[in-house]
């Protein structure tokens, strides 16, 4: 049977050469394509790592020295600290409040000023050899930071009711899971060191007091190496955030309709007032547009390729094996089966696009070696030093599978194109087959 489908393919070279061709650059263009879409979904789908359904969080803002509503009796930094605490009573009380924290950072997600990226070693060359750097996020401890957010702490480690109440020194490090298994393997993290260079070149080793599963800071990126250390309160308050946790079972858009109005009204203590209440995940999808809509652009360009593809692909092998309906007559006659027909022709479907995919995808991958596209355009858009282990930063991982995938939508396609008219023109009469032969 293969010898007689790579004879026919053979054969009728001229016929296919051009079909050969198309499916050699949709495969290109599709391999693009589908590396952007499936990293985002793949991206998309895992989880967070926190409880980021049941948070929101209260912009406060402080007046300043030239605002009439200012109070200098207020300006201090025992006032200040003091206002906050008070506010923060009164956000756990409001009912359907389960938990709350405050954080004095201008960043979205889990309380950093920014993604500070910190060269964290062990002390085993061996290891810190393989180690990239990792990001450090920052917390105030007793604050109940890791309960508010609803993190996950793994097997070994101290419970985030335990976390809430520890007495946390500036050095002391809470790790993700992936940061724990490069550095210590399967071995217990809790109570083991790290240490990173700081500014004047002093070594700082920050003892492991927990470990948490891994986290998303930014939901449309894939899961990050990171170390959570104590942040200094600072000089000036002239912000704080505050993340409060809903109940479950409350709705968060009933939620907000009653505690934006609670805000605005018993917020304005001291130098403080209320300026933005909104859900977590309203915030993450206001900072995160562009990158998402760029994405879904892509992702939908992808589909409306995919559905063009599809037409003409099956239409263009429907037409072929169509016009074949003498040729299977005289196989028919010299004793072929139904299924010997259907099988000889989608055997030649899927050599012709198993070869076109393979031919596609190297082409591809020696513009992509040559331009230096590898790097930064292939889905490829984060920075590997500080993303958990995964397919998409393995090249070799990466790029077998988007090609399986480019290999399996269009084989896919070629095999249904040549289907349905093989079903038809196998249950074709022979005498008919060749009546105008």
């Amino acid at each position: 049977m293969w010898k007689v489908i790579f004879h026919n393919l053979w054969s009728r070279r001229k016929k296919v050469g051009w079909i050969f061709a198309e499916l050699v650059i949709v495969t290109m263009i599709l391999w693009v394509l589908l590396d952007v879409s499936a990293v985002f979904l793949y991206n998309k789908s895992l989880p967070t790592g926190y409880d980021n359904d049941h948070l929101c969080q209260v912009d406060l803002r402080a007046y300043f020295e030239a605002d009439p509503m200012y109070k200098a009796e207020y300006a201090t930094d025992e006032a200040y600290m003091e206002n906050i605490e008070r506010i923060l009573r009164k956000v756990k009380s409001y009912e359907g409040v389960e938990n709350a924290t405050y954080l004095f950072t201008s960043w979205q997600y889990l309380g950093t000023t920014a993604v500070q990226t910190y060269n964290i070693k062990s002390g085993n060359p061996a290891v810190d050899s393989l180690v990239n750097s990792i990001h450090v996020m920052r917390f105030h401890p007793n604050t109940n930071y890791f309960e508010t957010y609803g993190f996950e702490t793994t097997e070994g480690s101290p419970t985030l009711e335990e976390l809430s109440k520890m007495n946390f020194s500036w050095k002391d490090a809470v790790i993700t899971e992936d940061v724990a298994k490069r550095f210590f393997g399967n071995e217990n993290a809790v109570g083991k060191k790290l240490f990173f260079i700081d500014w004047k070149k002093d070594t700082i080793w920050c003892p492991i007091r927990a470990v948490v599963k891994d986290v998303r800071h930014q939901s449309y990126r894939p899961n990050s190496a990171l170390m959570f250390r104590v942040q200094a309160k600072p000089e000036v308050y002239d912000y704080c955030k505050l993340v409060v946790r809903v109940k479950d079972g409350i709705d968060m858009r009933d939620f907000l309709k009653g505690f934006d109005e609670f805000a605005n009204k018993e917020f304005n203590v001291g130098n403080f007032y209320a300026q933005k209440v909104e859900s977590l995940n309203e915030i993450i999808k206001k900072s995160e547009n562009d990158f998402v809509t760029r994405n879904n652009l892509t992702l939908t360009l992808t589909i409306f390729f995919l559905i063009n593809l599809s037409l003409g692909v099956v239409g263009t092998f429907w037409l072929q094996t169509r016009s074949r309906v003498e040729e299977m007559g005289v196989l028919r006659t010299f004793g072929a089966t139904k299924w010997n027909i259907r099988a000889m022709l989608l055997g030649e479907g899927f050599v012709l696009s198993t070869l076109a995919v393979f031919v596609g995808c190297m082409l591809y991958l020696q513009i992509a070696l040559r331009t230096e596209f590898v790097g930064t355009n292939i889905g490829m858009f984060y920075d590997r030093a500080n993303a958990v282990d995964c397919w998409i930063f393995h090249f070799g991982e990466h790029f077998s599978s988007v090609s399986l995938l480019c290999y399996a939508v269009i084989t896919i396609t070629v095999l249904v194109g040549i289907y349905i008219p093989a079903h038809s023109i196998s249950n074709v009469n022979p005498i008919d087959a060749l009546r105008d032969e």
